[in-house]
């Protein structure tokens, strides 16, 4: 069995190690060694990449209690090679597992909510709690959780030889079943945890810790948050981002939601005038069509182009058109397609099949039923020439 060397010192980036197995596979060649500064894939956590002497360590798994190194390059067996491991990756993990460690400890002792969920990926990380957080709950859990972190205590693990031995020790959280030896997480007067994975020495290396999410998740919730330079490097990006919106508004970064309250006030008001006048103008276009409108056996006939007009518009335009025994047919380019409705009022016609025929000559697609049905198609002909044949069509219709 390989020996652990992270198990009792989670910052020993470098060693030396024998060879003991290594077999081609589909990953390159799976190596094992006697001894081995990686931490394997397991509990949430990403494993270490790195290198064994000229390999390249791509990936680090656990199988069958040995770990085993997938690399680039085989390597003989016997030879004594030097073992390294991507620092900055583990320091990176590292911060985000001892982070997680804290806000499961402060949710626990202040909140009741107990962590049943933890996953750590290369660019966020994920805490599952058995029990929902208002949003003042939230903000009080990530400022009690950095106000300890800046105590920099230390944070140290200590090997067991048996669950007896944990009788005495109040955990946080105690996984049944477990076998020596059986490893515990300390945060100097705060969470005491079974935990296999590597840690910093000081929750002062944890870095800022930011919760950047917090979503109703399976009857409890799901934070999500950044320690350190992920946390860093989110909040720059928040602010640049909200610098550029203060130059796009020319006001200040302080000043930026008033002017953005302000500015959706005024889109408020303009969208509700742009209602109104629009309104007003589809009346006087729908007076106009009805004045425009043949008369087939005493039915008002409306088949015309009405031009650049919103498909949202159309239903309310062709009912405005509708007067005593009408049929309205009304087409709308809009960008590169054209919509259309058919609406009818006194007469015994089913408008969704009057849109099948429009479908037909447009190659279009659309439906509906009674007296109103809509579609739409790509503008791939003359539309004039469509709209005079769809005329005739409609007029031998009622005729």
């Amino acid at each position: 069995m390989t020996e652990r060397l992270y198990l009792i010192d989670s910052e020993q980036f470098i060693c030396t190690a024998t060879v003991t197995a290594c077999v081609p596979c589909d990953k390159g060649y799976a190596v094992e060694l006697d001894r081995s500064v990686f931490f394997p894939e397991k509990g949430g956590q990403p494993c270490d990449k790195g290198s064994l002497g000229t390999a390249t360590v791509t990936d680090c798994q656990e199988v069958n209690d040995q770990i085993v190194h997938y690399c680039d390059k085989q390597l003989k067996v016997g030879k004594v090679v030097e073992v390294v491991i991507d620092q900055q990756r583990r320091m990176d993990i590292m911060r985000q597992h001892t982070g997680e460690h804290l806000i499961s400890f402060f949710a626990w002792d202040t909140f009741k909510a107990f962590n049943v969920g933890f996953h750590c990926a290369m660019d966020y990380a994920t805490l599952d709690l058995d029990k929902p957080l208002s949003k003042d709950d939230v903000e009080r859990l990530e400022n009690l959780t950095n106000d300890y972190a800046l105590r920099n205590v230390p944070v140290t693990a200590a090997i067991f030889d048996s669950e007896d031995e944990l009788r005495d020790i109040k955990l946080r959280k105690h996984t049944e079943g477990l076998t020596a030896p059986i490893r515990v997480v300390t945060i100097e007067g705060a969470d005491v945890c079974t935990c296999c994975a590597p840690h910093v020495r000081h929750t002062g290396e944890i870095g800022l810790i930011k919760i950047v999410g917090a979503i109703a998740y399976k009857g409890g919730m799901r934070l999500t948050f950044l320690c350190g330079g992920r946390a860093l490097r989110y909040l720059q990006g928040l602010q640049n981002e909200l610098e550029e919106l203060a130059l796009m508004y020319s006001t200040s970064f302080e000043l930026l939601p008033a002017a953005i309250r302000k500015q959706g006030e005024e889109l408020s008001r303009s969208n509700k005038e742009l209602k109104q006048a629009t309104a007003r103008l589809d009346e006087h276009l729908a007076d106009k069509l009805r004045h425009e409108a043949a008369v087939v056996r005493g039915i008002q006939l409306i088949v015309t182009d009405v031009g650049n007009v919103e498909a949202r518009r159309l239903r309310p335009l062709a009912q405005g058109t509708l007067e005593g025994k009408s049929l309205s047919v009304i087409f709308a380019p809009w960008g590169e397609q054209v919509n259309y409705i058919a609406a009818c009022k006194g007469v015994d016609m089913d408008m969704n099949e009057c849109i099948k025929a429009v479908n037909a000559a447009l190659n279009g697609k659309g439906g509906g039923r009674g007296d109103m049905a809509q579609g739409s198609a790509k503008l791939t002909c003359d539309l004039s020439d469509t709209i005079e044949q769809l005329r005739h069509y409609f007029e031998r219709l009622l005729g």
